[in-house]
């Protein structure tokens, strides 16, 4: 019997890319998929995937930087299964491009985004597992949180600051059974790049294979399948040829 079988995870930014093939993953290992993305014609549509696994589903409409509605997602799933026992933290926003020619309302929105509603998310499912002694937060960084790259400052900062409040919230928090794991996909071919092709470097999405979103969804799945006690911190997922 899959380990995961019966649990229930949240997925933020489920909507598509490496979101949706995490729910899909997880999903056909027998976990129930509370699904979060502000495409709501898109969850739906993955909610009835998921449903035809023979798991239930969860498909609400939630914009990660607002804590608030960070707080309401984490109620409506509780009051559905009862429990969370783990947290996909994926979604996220990039822009590229020289920082004297960004724009502050996309940079600030991006914060918002890829580090605020890490922080919210992860505070607002907490107390439940806390209570549970038991639970599993994911995050999802990027190799851009461990070499930075010119013309990505401001989203590299934002990676680098995840992988900064991963390593701080493990330490909080093991204490409570609860695993933190970091993971850093590298070149991986989803809707998530088309942001990077206004005004920035161009990323090389045409030299050799890169990843598909369903390997860091079996990435996911191997660091949620360790056995009880054993934690895997962070993971880095490149594709063969990719330097850095």
């Amino acid at each position: 019997m899959s380990p995961l079988k019966g649990k229930v995870a949240l997925v933020t930014g489920a909507s598509k890319g490496i979101g949706r093939a995490s729910a899909l993953r997880l999903a056909e290992a027998g976990a129930n998929i509370v699904l979060c993305a502000t495409s709501v014609d898109l969850l739906d549509m993955l909610s009835k995937d998921i449903d035809a696994l023979g798991v239930e589903s969860l498909a609400e409409r939630c914009d990660v930087s607002r804590s608030l509605d960070c707080e309401e997602l984490v109620e409506k799933s509780l009051e559905r299964f009862g429990r969370i026992d783990i947290l996909i933290n994926n979604a996220g926003i990039g822009f590229s491009g020289k920082i004297v020619d960004s724009e502050p309302t996309e940079i600030e929105q991006m914060v918002k985004v890829n580090l605020l509603g890490v922080y919210y998310m992860a505070r607002a499912v907490l107390p439940s597992m806390m209570e549970r002694e038991n639970g599993d937060i994911i995050n999802i960084g990027s190799v851009a949180a461990i070499k930075y790259s010119p013309n990505f400052a401001m989203y590299s900062a934002t990676k680098f600051a995840v992988r900064a409040f991963s390593e701080a919230l493990r330490s909080e928090v093991q204490g409570h059974n609860i695993r933190v794991t970091l993971i850093n996909p590298g070149m991986t071919k989803t809707p998530f790049f088309d942001s990077f092709t206004q005004g920035g470097s161009p990323l090389p999405l045409d030299k050799g294979e890169i990843l598909k979103p369903e390997d860091i969804a079996h990435a996911i799945h191997f660091a949620l399948n360790r056995p009880q006690g054993v934690s895997l911190n962070e993971l880095t997922v490149r594709p063969t040829w990719q330097e850095r």
